[in-house]
């Protein structure tokens, strides 16, 4: 094994220390904290079936997603029949004036999206993982499901980025 010069060695140090620090794991503590904290944010959210909150708490995408689906919820609601819109005010949980208008914040609201959202809530986090300015918690449903969900970071703070948007 060949011997480092003496005058190199502190150098040498210096990089591996800093190449240490560079990568997740100087930061990956805090991070992993600040995620935790957010799906803690979103399970009690949808608890509290606060859509303002839930939509402060999603990503871009999510958001846009969101804004989709209402746009797909209000086009049908303005196509149906009387009857017809009184079965889709039944089923989203929503009076037909707010589905006339409904946006994305709106459609966090419908039964539709809390519905298929109601376990985060009791959910266990088993672990987090943090890469950068991505995360994925990993968790257990109160019926023993194991799922997971991704968190991006976005304006310094994390976000929910593939909450499922059901279709109507």
């Amino acid at each position: 094994m060949k011997r480092l010069p003496a005058s190199i060695i502190p150098m040498v140090l210096v990089l591996t220390i800093s190449a240490g620090c560079s990568g997740t794991a100087g930061t990956s503590s805090g991070d992993e904290k600040q995620v935790r904290q957010a799906f803690t944010a979103l399970q009690e959210a949808l608890k509290a079936k606060d859509a303002e909150k839930i939509w402060g708490l999603l990503d871009a995408d999510g958001q846009a997603d969101a804004e989709s689906r209402a746009r797909a919820v209000r086009d049908a609601y303005a196509k149906a029949s009387p009857a017809e819109k009184a079965k889709q005010e039944k089923q989203l949980g929503l009076p037909g004036k707010e589905l006339s208008t409904l946006k994305g914040i709106g459609y966090l609201k419908t039964r539709l999206f809390l519905g298929k959202h109601h376990e985060i809530p009791d959910s266990e986090i088993e672990k987090v993982t943090v890469q950068g300015d991505q995360a994925t918690v990993f968790y257990v449903e109160e019926d023993g499901d194991h799922e997971k969900l991704k968190l991006v970071r976005e304006g310094g703070k994390w976000k929910v980025s593939n909450l499922d948007m059901p279709k109507p």
